[in-house]
């Protein structure tokens, strides 16, 4: 008597409401073994796809059937798509069973395998359902698609966010508490540059996050969190960004400072590593004899651990961490400025300050003009490539730079828009930094670790050279030269000798203007020292 094990399968309720369900399935081919008096093994049920065989259920009745001895005369499903969807794998996959002498079999579209022409009608049997298959997949890609040219985001949402549905059953994304706020707060953090992307992504999964390294790459370059959605480039339409529909939690502007900083386009100098408490100059301070970024680490004694900056090459470069740090404060004591140089200093930041927010009104006619600039920059283009003096291909890539810029630069004048110039009371916030300066030695022995690195990256634009003496440093900032400058010349003053303070302004070259440094410019601070160099010498007279 005929053995056979009944194989019955569904992936869809749409399927199961066509008449597929599996026990409507199982009723026929029970109905069929009873008819034609064969012997039913075991039932087989699959709630899996039939793109493949890689199928649970399938897989464990394959092992069994070849280990068995008693094998299957056949294996009964209702319809060849039952079996597969998959033209090349089901052919692979009769091959398998025919090895092990088990035929797979359609009660309700038999084939006799021995007439050559049942081969053709297999193949269409098999065939439909992958043709079936293949429509339902494109009709969801453009469905997918078109509803992200309209701005609703398709798919699972990202941290940040969570999956709603509207009372009509259309489904949309919403900010998600506390991982929204944790997703705003790593975007800040990046746009500081202080720590590595890597580092913000192990302190945020303290707060709660919960992400691996891969997803929190894919996410902190997702514009979805600026409310902007790629579509992506498919067959002659190229890719671009549309408006998304849900809210956004940050700025544009943001999102693009961070993605210029991840494309390393944009750079501050900033610490890039947190380290032990008693080697806060780690990966400042620059081997004397290879140039490379000393390390540091702890070496355990009979009673203590001691500390050292070390160098990570065979060089041998060793100093001991409590000496050298003790070398690095009186460095620093060498820049407190004197009680002659205050004010000096307090009328050039405070003269600095104002020339240089008169800029800041102008701002958003700076970026005005760089859109028209832009514009004409693809006007241009746009005359070559119709005197065929360029390409389509260099105009493409010309007009597709200029796109990228102006979409920056469109983010940067909305975000100009909405803010509004707030001048700062800098007489008060000058004393304050002056203040700072006199005790900064102080500041920096009590700080927290991180605070201590921050001020060293503050200080020290180009890292510090040290010898085992003594620390040096090709450049420092500029705030600082100015101080040094002032005490130098100002202690001429006790010997009773006129200072010469031209070489003060002349020695302090103009740089960009920071709250944190408060840097004077050249004109505005060689017009102060002037007039206080003539006091003075009005003095001696």
């Amino acid at each position: 008597m005929e053995k056979a094990i009944l194989y019955i399968r569904v992936s869809t309720d749409e399927q199961a409401d066509k008449g597929y369900s599996q026990r409507d399935q199982h009723e026929r081919l029970q109905r069929h073994c009873e008819q034609n008096s064969i012997v039913i093994l075991k039932v087989i049920f699959e709630d899996h796809s039939a793109k493949t065989f890689s199928r649970p259920q399938w897989s464990r009745m394959l092992a069994d059937v070849r280990k068995t001895k008693s094998k299957p005369d056949a294996i009964l499903f209702t319809k060849w798509d039952r079996f597969s969807r998959n033209v090349s794998e089901s052919y692979q996959m009769i091959g398998i069973l025919a090895k092990i002498g088990v035929q797979p079999i359609s009660i309700e579209q038999p084939l006799d395998m021995t007439i050559p022409e049942s081969k053709m009608m297999l193949a269409i049997y098999l065939a439909a359902g992958e043709v079936d298959n293949d429509r339902r997949a494109l009709n969801v890609f453009y469905g997918m698609r078109r509803a992200k040219k309209e701005g609703r985001f398709m798919g699972t949402a990202p941290l940040g966010y969570q999956n709603l549905s509207m009372p009509d059953g259309r489904k949309y994304i919403a900010p998600y508490e506390p991982e929204a706020g944790i997703m705003k707060w790593i975007f800040m953090e990046i746009s500081r540059d202080v720590f590595a992307p890597d580092q913000i992504r192990q302190k945020a999964n303290k707060l709660g996050l919960k992400c691996t390294r891969m997803t929190f790459w894919r996410n902190i370059r997702n514009p979805v969190y600026c409310g902007k959605l790629i579509i992506k480039k498919h067959k002659d339409e190229e890719a671009y960004t549309v408006d998304a529909a849900h809210e956004p939690l940050i700025s544009e502007s943001l999102f693009y400072d961070v993605q210029d900083i991840l494309q390393g386009r944009k750079r501050i100098p900033a610490a890039k590593m947190v380290c032990l408490e008693k080697l806060p100059l780690r990966n400042f301070i620059k081997c004397n004899k290879c140039n490379r970024m000393l390390s540091g680490s702890s070496s355990k004694g009979k009673y203590q651990h001691y500390y050292y900056y070390h160098c990570s090459s065979t060089c041998g470069v060793r100093y001991n961490a409590v000496e050298t740090n003790k070398l690095f404060s009186d460095l620093l004591r060498t820049w407190m400025i004197t009680p002659a140089g205050v004010e000096l200093l307090k009328l050039a930041i405070s003269s600095v300050y104002r020339n240089r927010t008169k800029s800041d009104f102008n701002a958003k006619d700076l970026v005005m003009k760089d859109l028209t600039k832009q514009n004409e920059k693809m006007v241009r283009a746009r005359r070559l490539l119709l005197d065929e003096e360029i390409d389509s291909a260099d105009y493409k890539e010309i007009k597709m730079d200029c796109e990228a810029s102006i979409a920056r630069l469109e983010a940067k004048l909305h975000e100009l828009s909405d803010q509004k110039v707030i001048r700062l009371d800098i007489d008060k916030l000058a004393e304050k930094i002056i203040s700072s300066f006199s005790k900064l030695d102080k500041i920096f022995e009590n700080a927290e670790i991180m605070k201590q690195r921050h001020i060293l990256s503050s200080l020290f634009p180009e890292k510090i050279d040290f010898d085992g003496t003594e620390h040096r440093t090709p450049r420092v900032n500029i705030i600082v030269k100015a101080i040094w400058l002032i005490n130098s010349k100002l202690s001429a003053i006790k010997i009773d000798t006129a200072p010469d303070l031209q070489t003060l302004y002349r020695g302090v070259s103009p740089t960009r203007f920071e709250l944190i440094s408060l840097v004077p410019e050249t004109k505005i601070l060689s017009i102060e020292l002037r007039r206080q160099e003539r006091k003075y010498m009005d003095s001696f007279n």
